[in-house]
């Protein structure tokens, strides 16, 4: 796939490949993959399991490494980081969030909200102010002192969006965020994503297998066997059925 980068893309992959080695014999992950991410775009990519969109997510957020190919984010080579420095990386530009929610159990949703400031070294003050806010904005304001456990699914995911945004990224990496929730809270979040797209410029890359989930997105890119077949815009529409009859004509 063809793309051209402007000084606004967040995201610039070029021909980026990823193989597996198991047993003597190679699998290849990724195949030759190229993409641009706009600034404040909300961009999915689609595919069926063991199509290539969780690898590919992985690279993009430097928790791995490719064979084959460069991955830029905010003007940042981070296939050229080392452990440390894409760790560091991941912290202070990137907020990712979790099909599993991945929050700490025995802290309440304020104290696991405010975590990404205190361990860059902020002032819990700063960091408390913050996560009030953003708690605020995912309408979460109300759950300040609960713990996970008292909270329901949707209600999590929220808040781990939350502690996402902590950082003021550049970036949020969204991972199949809504493979946990029921269809209700599933709409909750695919919205909340929405919105912070549209009114506070956050750029949103997100994989899943759900169609209605990919048409909340600008764009969707549809993935298989670790290639590219095709996009679609549904620009937010949330037309499932727009997205689902244009990967069905791809896989054909």
């Amino acid at each position: 796939m063809e793309t051209t980068t402007t000084n606004t893309d967040v995201v610039v992959i070029k021909d980026l490949h990823k193989d597996y080695y198991l047993g003597g014999e190679v699998i290849t992950a990724l195949d030759g993959v190229s993409l641009t991410v706009p600034s404040g775009a909300f961009v999915a990519i689609m595919g069926a399991s063991g199509s290539g969109k969780t690898t590919l997510m992985h690279l993009i957020g430097g928790l791995d490494l490719p064979t084959q190919g460069a991955i830029t984010v905010n003007e940042k080579a981070v296939d050229r980081l080392t452990d440390q420095e894409r760790t560091l990386f991941r912290r202070r530009h990137l907020g990712i969030v979790f099909q599993t929610f991945n929050l700490l159990p025995t802290l309440t949703a304020l104290e696991n909200v405010m975590l990404p400031l205190l361990v860059d070294g902020r002032s819990a003050a700063d960091a408390r102010r913050r996560a009030e806010e953003l708690l605020k904005t995912v309408n979460l304001e109300h759950r300040l002192k609960h713990r996970p456990d008292l909270m329901s699914g949707g209600e999590q995911q929220r808040v781990a969006i939350a502690r996402a945004l902590m950082n003021e990224p550049v970036l949020i990496l969204a991972d199949e965020p809504t493979g946990n929730l029921d269809p209700t809270a599933s709409h909750q979040i695919w919205k909340l994503l929405r919105d912070l797209s549209c009114n506070t410029g956050t750029t949103v890359l997100m994989v899943t297998h759900e169609s209605t989930a990919a048409s909340y997105a600008d764009c969707v890119h549809f993935i298989k066997a670790g290639r590219f077949t095709g996009t679609v815009e549904p620009k937010g529409c949330g037309d499932a059925a727009l997205v689902a009859n244009r990967y069905a004509e791809l896989a054909d």
